[in-house]
């Protein structure tokens, strides 16, 4: 009798633990574990078992905040005898548009055993969301032209994830900053491309855009050679890429809709839009209402009147 009151207060109760390979995972791939669930010193009877998939981030001002990206049950109700170990399988397939771990953004599940009369148990585990291959390969390609990634990278807005690379060799001094967007497509990778290039003592924000087909995302010389030839031909001439990437033109009436398969598209709805508004602080959010402007003709100011709701896109509750 006396444990089972000690169970009901959480002593000597049930134990759950989420086992899997411990590693990076990339944006796609199916993670597959066990759920492990250890009987405590009475036999219990367990409501459910569910797992949820949370995205944390830290904004500007230092909080972390976490949103649920996916609820996962497990097992409606059983018992669990004293000692006794059972076991769940678990097989979750990542999202391919959520943001890149980076860092200010970062995953964990959480596990939750729901215990009858008795205190629930839990269970955080880390996990990083790597870059799927085809992306991969892009990093690479950079890499090997003499561009790093900066601490920095992998912001995200109401249109996805970007990531920024500075020079370090032979584009020193004639590039300020490359920055890139991805989006998954069955024919390749969509790059949105911007460079940042010294004219003088004028800096342009020069950008382009094109498809980085599959046999090309295979072959990693011939991939640095196209992202070499590319960002040679914005330096050669940057006043010719100054409209607009395709995405900012689907601005609409103060609302923007993302492209399908946009790396980090799905922030905005997990996020929602308030807290996606604080996290863009650090962003160039006039820039980005200036070539929206551009795109439909439109005065800034008029726009900006037009797209005052802009922080509520989403809705979403904060914690």
């Amino acid at each position: 009798m006396f444990k089972k009151f000690l169970a009901k207060l959480g002593k000597g109760a049930a134990l759950v633990d989420l086992r899997f390979e411990n590693r990076p995972y990339k944006a796609g791939e199916t993670l597959n574990g066990e759920f492990m669930i250890q009987g405590g010193e009475v036999t219990q009877q367990i409501n459910h078992l569910s797992v949820r998939f949370m995205m944390r981030v830290n904004t500007h001002r230092g909080e972390a905040v976490s949103r649920q990206v996916a609820t996962v049950p497990i097992s409606g109700p059983f018992s669990i005898e004293a000692k006794q170990e059972r076991r769940f399988p678990f097989h979750y397939t990542i999202p391919t548009d959520l943001p890149l771990s980076r860092g200010s953004i970062s995953y964990y599940f959480d596990t939750h055993l729901d215990i009858e009369g008795g205190i629930d148990r839990s269970d955080l585990d880390h996990v990083i969301l790597a870059a799927p291959d085809r992306v991969q390969a892009i990093f690479h390609a950079v890499e090997r032209l003499g561009f790093r990634e900066k601490a920095t990278s992998g912001k995200i807005d109401t249109y996805g994830q970007e990531f920024e690379f500075f020079p370090t060799q032979s584009f020193t001094g004639q590039i300020h900053e490359l920055e890139l967007r991805f989006a998954n497509e069955p024919a390749g990778i969509r790059v949105w491309m911007e460079v940042d290039c010294r004219n003088g003592f004028q800096e342009i924000e020069a950008k382009t855009e094109f498809l980085a087909g599959n046999e090309l995302l295979e072959n990693e010389e011939k991939l640095t050679d196209f992202f070499n030839e590319r960002i040679s031909e914005v330096m050669a001439n940057p006043q010719l890429f100054r409209q607009p990437f395709s995405y900012q033109s689907q601005f609409r009436g103060g609302k923007s809709h993302g492209i399908g398969g946009m790396v980090g598209g799905l922030a905005a709805g997990v996020l929602g839009g308030m807290l996606l508004s604080e996290l863009m602080d650090g962003l160039d959010v006039d820039g980005m209402m200036e070539g929206a402007a551009d795109a439909f003709g439109m005065e800034e100011d008029m726009l900006e009147d037009a797209g005052e709701d802009f922080g509520d896109f989403f809705d979403g509750g904060e914690d």
